[in-house]
This record gives C-alpha cells, structure tokens and sequence, in this order.
C-alpha cells in the first residue's frame, strides 16, 4: 500500500507469448502446500508435516477480440487446448510503487468456452489453466 491506496485492476499488466492484453478482465493463478498433523501416543498430534507442493488451477478471462488475436496465430485446426505451453506475466505497478512483477510457468489451457448472454455488451472467453507453480515477485 502506498500513501494509502491499495493495487487497483488499473495497475495491472498481463502478458503472454510476447503480446500484452488489453482485452483482459480476470486472471488468477495460485500454489498449494501439504501441511498435516503427526500423531504418536494419544489422541493428539506430537507434530507437524509438510508434504508436496504444487499449483492451483489458474483461469484468464479474456476478450473475443483477444482470443481471435492469439487463435489466429495457432495453426488451422487446432484450439487453445492445442497451444504449446507459455508462461503469463502479470505485473502489477501502482502509482509511486514498486513494481511486482508474477510469473506462472508452463500454462496450458484445460478447457475453454465461449458465450454471451442478453445481458452483456461483448463476449469474453474463460480459459481454464493447468499451470507451473507460481514465481512472485520477479
């Protein structure tokens, strides 16, 4: 926080295979970590255990215009299930801060899907994410 203001979407830059996305509206990314209780004599744990850790499913909410971008440049006949693995950096620069720059590794798109309702004015598309685990802070 910086003279009392938080990170706002504004600050935020997301970039992949080299292009930065205007059209973007949510991206999320995250890690998970085993932690669990030791037991030995009685009925309470004697420690604790950390196990394996591992990244969470990442998602990246996009607009068609984007979409039709990065499509266009996949060969014919192949989706976004098809991409080869890229990485998604998310910078994040407040006004008079520091700059934190996110990457998350090896992203492969699980799923896709387009849609629009009455409702909406323009149609975004959900990527559904399998992804490296997270590096912060660049």
């Amino acid at each position: 926080m910086i003279n009392g203001v938080e990170y706002t979407y504004e600050d935020i830059q997301v970039e992949i295979f080299g292009r930065v996305l205007e059209g973007v509206e949510a991206v999320k990314y995250g890690a998970t970590k085993n932690h669990y209780n030791i037991h030995g004599r009685g009925n309470k744990p004697v420690a604790m255990g950390k196990g394996k850790k591992d990244s969470t499913p990442g998602s990246l909410t996009i607009h068609q215009s984007e979409f039709e971008a990065l499509q266009a440049a996949t060969p014919r006949g192949k989706d976004p299930t098809d991409w080869a693995p890229f990485d998604i950096t998310v910078a994040y620069a407040p006004e008079g801060g520091e700059i934190t720059v996110d990457v998350v590794p090896n992203c492969r798109v699980s799923r896709w899907e387009k849609g629009m309702t009455t409702e909406e004015g323009h149609m975004t598309i959900d990527l559904e994410l399998a992804t490296g685990i997270p590096r912060l802070q660049v």
